[in-house]
């Protein structure tokens, strides 16, 4: 009897992972016990980056099985590995976006809504803040709109939009198929904020789940579609607008809006959301 116990108090040490997708046999090896780890959450147009402790020679590879491949050799302390991802998607002249509309906001049709992200800040002195980005279809043409919907305190909300390639949309339905969004129920919420994701089940219906309802690990999800989204409308945006400028500079039909001064045509300006006058 004392024998079969021979080996079963040797220390085990903690494998931690500081990111969402790692898998492993275990959560706990011995000093000298080779450790392989896999990361399949595997989005497209984006650039990982992977670290560990120092002190560990850990061997990268990849396969199409596995995705990202990592062994090393456990030391006699606790091991945490990290993942960073960005979005590698460069804006290109020749890519299958269509010449920008003088304003596509004009475009938009809340019926046509393929995407919502909803941040909101709660319980501030200057009031509850929000910040929204909406992916429309397009009734024709290709790309999609993107709009980003502002509102900081008590002041009005502040609505500009942009065209977007439809990879956008892809990456954000990406991380929630395998996130198992559509699954989340019986989260513990959050205090200081709240957050709303709204996405199709591929069944002509819109899925709805909040942050009151995420996982622990939940907020992996919601960061990196906001990463997503963020940096989408901070390239695209600036191309857009400068585009849609030139234009409106020969435009017979343009107006100066009353709001920000700038000159503008269609329904409504992109960049403030003010109404034609």
């Amino acid at each position: 009897m004392v024998m079969g116990l021979i080996g079963c108090g040797k220390q085990k040490y903690q494998l931690n992972f500081d990111g969402y997708g790692f898998q492993s046999k275990k959560t706990a090896y011995s000093q000298g016990e080779k450790v392989t780890v896999y990361y399949d959450m595997i989005a497209t147009d984006t650039d990982y980056s992977f670290s560990c402790d120092p002190d560990v020679d850990m061997q990268q590879s990849y396969d199409n099985a596995h995705g990202y491949v990592f062994e090393f050799i456990m030391p006699e302390h606790d091991v945490t590995l990290q993942v960073s991802s960005r979005n590698s998607m460069e804006y290109d002249p020749d890519a299958n976006l269509p010449e920008t509309p003088d304003n596509p906001a004009d475009e938009i049709d809340p019926d046509n809504m393929d995407f919502d992200f909803y941040e909101k800040t709660t319980a501030t002195d200057g009031g509850d803040g929000h910040d929204e980005y909406v992916l429309y279809e397009r009734e024709a043409g290709e790309g999609m709109i993107l709009a980003r919907y502002t509102k900081e305190g008590d002041e009005e909300e502040v609505m500009r939009c942009c065209l977007v390639p439809q990879q956008i949309w892809d990456n954000c339905m990406y991380i929630v198929r395998n996130h198992g969004c559509a699954d989340w129920k019986d989260g513990s919420g959050l205090e200081g904020a709240y957050y709303v994701l709204k996405f199709p089940d591929g069944k002509g219906n819109m899925v709805r789940v909040t942050s009151d309802e995420m996982p622990e690990d939940g907020m992996e999800v919601i960061s990196t579609i906001r990463g997503i989204l963020a940096e989408a409308f901070s390239q695209y945006a600036e191309e857009n607008e400068q585009d849609t400028q030139e234009k409106k500079s020969s435009d017979p039909d343009a107006w100066i809006c009353p709001e920000c001064g700038q000159e503008n045509s269609g329904k409504f300006f992109s960049s403030c959301g003010s109404p034609k006058p």
